[in-house]
């Protein structure tokens, strides 16, 4: 695989051109950048390595054919459109130490079905999910105090399962999305 990365003297991944459809992040990468330093390359698989602790707003937007994604434990904030247009995203795992989803993070992942969201996430930027058109299974923790606008617009068959009396249940309610109670 032949990979070209540039890493930055405090450990954030800044571009990376690569002429396979994988790629492994290097130990030693602390953030990944902004910016859409995977389009056009047909990248399927990636690892992240454990020492991650933010993803970039577009770090791998526009990557059409990425189909999953382990995001390691210690990553905290996932930013604005860090996997927006992932047409092919069927599976995100995304870890307990999760804490802020930004402002389109998955919007246009048409093929994501489910989203179990970690425990230690409290916001929910908007249109974090818009226009998931396959989405319709999301687990929302208790206690997530912000859930932005548009968050699941476009969505139109999907469920949010969270415990009652909650942010989650209040959002699906005022934009008649159906909940269920966990």
């Amino acid at each position: 695989m032949a990979v070209n990365l540039t890493i930055n003297k405090n450990g954030v991944l800044e571009k990376a051109e690569l002429a396979d459809t994988s790629i492994v992040i290097p130990d030693g990468v602390r953030n990944i950048g902004d910016g859409e330093f995977c389009d056009p390359v047909v990248l399927q698989d990636l690892i992240i390595p454990h020492g991650i602790t933010g993803i970039g707003d577009g770090a791998f937007a526009g990557c059409d054919w990425l189909e999953k994604v382990t995001i390691p434990d210690g990553v905290t904030v996932i930013g604005d459109k860090a996997f927006y247009d992932c047409y092919s995203l069927t599976e995100v795992i995304m870890p307990d130490s999760v804490t802020i989803i930004g402002n389109d993070v998955f919007a246009d992942c048409n093929q994501l079905t489910k989203a179990e969201l970690p425990k230690r996430v409290t916001h929910i930027g908007d249109r974090a999910f818009g226009w998931c058109e396959s989405l319709t299974d999301v687990t929302i923790p208790g206690n997530v105090t912000h859930i932005g606008e548009n968050a699941f617009y476009g969505c139109e068959n999907v469920i949010i399962r969270a415990p009652s009396s909650t942010c989650a249940e209040r959002y699906a309610t005022d934009n008649d999305i159906k909940f269920e109670a966990i």
